[in-house]
């Protein structure tokens, strides 16, 4: 009959100790002492009289494995308060003489360093007058807020206004006349490249940016084919898309109201890159 306190190797061990290990007690190792396993490892060995009083995850947090790694800094910084400078500072630009040579890169290039922002000499090694400029970290067109930068490359918008004009009795609610009018007006930013920062979002694709070198426009809307000697405000669409205006009706007469209806469907080609400003090392201004 076989010693029980004698293992197969011959070594004298307690009966109960997993292969012939260390015993029944708080020993870590499931193996004879000094065999397989690293003795000043903090983790038991799953096997080991240790390891069996502890749940796993009990294991874990008992016996960290090391400090999980410091996520790594984000390459870009998305900065509401930034934004906004960029955004003020362009509004405020708004009506005054055009900057430098008049040229659209020329606004954006003063106004963003004057908002603790980096401007496109940071972000590329040469700059020339046709580029595509980056601004900062480009981001989805979708995801544009106010005081982004956009960038066009020969980006062209077709805009088909269709207007119909009902004259309604008011008492019996009948359609007494129908007009119906369409026109269709195209607007192109960047042949080849254009700049604008975005000042406001609209609705339905369309935003409110501030700009220059773009032609000038009357009271009405209409284009005078010459370049505006100020900086302006204008609305884009950075999308196809259709609009229904909000329903316009005025009383012509005692007995005629007039319902005014116009629906827009914009078509829009072309490239836009929209980017994200980011601050100047050492702090914003």
């Amino acid at each position: 009959m076989s010693d029980p306190w004698v293992n197969q190797s011959g070594n004298v061990v307690h009966p109960n100790a997993p292969s012939g290990g260390g015993g029944p007690g708080s020993f870590k190792s499931a193996t004879s002492l000094g065999l397989g396993h690293d003795t000043l490892s903090p983790l038991p060995h799953p096997h080991s009289p240790a390891a069996r009083r502890l749940a796993e995850n009990e294991i874990q947090k008992k016996h960290p494995k090391g400090k999980a790694a410091a996520p790594p800094a984000p390459k870009w910084k998305d900065d509401d308060a930034l934004n906004a400078k960029v955004k003020a500072e362009a509004d405020g630009y708004v009506g005054k003489p055009v900057v430098g040579d008049g040229e659209c890169y020329a606004l954006v290039d003063k106004l963003l360093p004057e908002a603790g922002a980096k401007s496109a000499p940071q972000f590329m090694p040469k700059i020339t007058p046709d580029g595509d400029y980056i601004w900062g970290h480009q981001i989805d067109l979708k995801t544009v807020k106010p005081g982004d930068i956009l960038q066009f490359r020969e980006q062209k918008t077709v805009i088909r206004t269709v207007t119909t004009k009902k004259k309604i009795d008011p008492d019996t609610h009948k359609t007494l006349q129908t007009d119906k009018g369409d026109k269709t007006e195209e607007f192109s930013r960047g042949f080849p490249n254009h700049t604008s920062v975005v000042s406001s979002i609209d609705g339905n694709g369309a935003v409110t940016v501030v700009e220059q070198h773009v032609l000038d426009r009357t009271a009405t809307g209409e284009s005078t084919g010459k370049l505006s000697t100020v900086v302006r405000r204008n609305t884009l669409y950075l999308f196809s898309t259709t609009r229904k205006l909000p329903k316009e009706v005025t009383k012509e007469s005692l007995h005629v109201m007039v319902e005014e209806e116009t629906i827009l469907e914009i078509k829009v080609s072309g490239e836009v890159k929209a980017y994200r400003p980011q601050p100047i090392v050492g702090g914003v201004k």
